[in-house]
């Protein structure tokens, strides 16, 4: 745990000076630090997860519990975490402030640290949630052609490919495919872990 806390002392005094007058709160990951059997890595945190300073934890942490229900596991069984550690934002037509893709160069910038995150939790295998965690550990691929199967990340630890949990809830016909990918990931998850 004292090396997760020095590594958290390490990204905030990175990003802080750069966004100077911005309240950029960074959501780190959460979660069984020690060799967990798997590690959720989704694309960035949103209103809720900022508030909280804990990833997954508005309408895709919802998601996430039927997850862990498929999976027969509980939160406090495996690591959550995201690419991106800041709230990526846009403001709306009405003048709200909303969630956004993070861009390639959020990306860019985070990525290193996932990986070291990543090193130092040490989980048997990775689990990616949607397109942006994907193409950090694996470079070009995309969800659609990757899901529900088991890949080699770049660090060369198991990768397991699944849709967003936010997906699910923006396009209903993906549940069905999301829970078989989940039985798939559950059902294959001690053999992969053996390798």
């Amino acid at each position: 745990m004292a090396d997760l806390k020095a590594f958290e002392r390490e990204v905030e005094a990175f990003f802080k000076p750069l966004f100077p007058g911005e309240d950029k709160i960074l959501v780190f990951g959460d979660g069984q630090h020690d060799a967990p059997p798997l590690m959720l890595i989704g694309e960035a945190p949103g209103e809720q997860e900022t508030i909280k300073r804990r990833p997954f934890v508005g309408k895709a942490g919802k998601n996430l519990d039927e997850f862990l229900e498929l999976m027969q596991m509980k939160r406090e069984d495996i690591f959550v975490s995201n690419v991106v550690k800041i709230r990526p934002t846009a403001v709306g037509s009405t003048g709200r402030i909303k969630n956004r893709a993070p861009s390639r160069e959020e990306i860019e910038l985070f990525t290193p640290y996932l990986m070291k995150e990543i090193e130092l939790v040490k989980p048997r295998a990775l689990v990616t949630l949607g397109n942006v965690p994907l193409r950090a550990l694996m470079g070009k691929s995309t969800i659609g052609d990757m899901h529900g199967k088991w890949h080699t990340a770049c660090n060369g630890l198991p990768l397991f490919a699944l849709y967003h949990p936010a997906a699910v809830i923006y396009r209903r016909e993906l549940k069905q495919v999301y829970e078989q990918d989940v039985c798939i990931l559950r059902d294959s998850l001690t053999i992969q872990t053996r390798k």
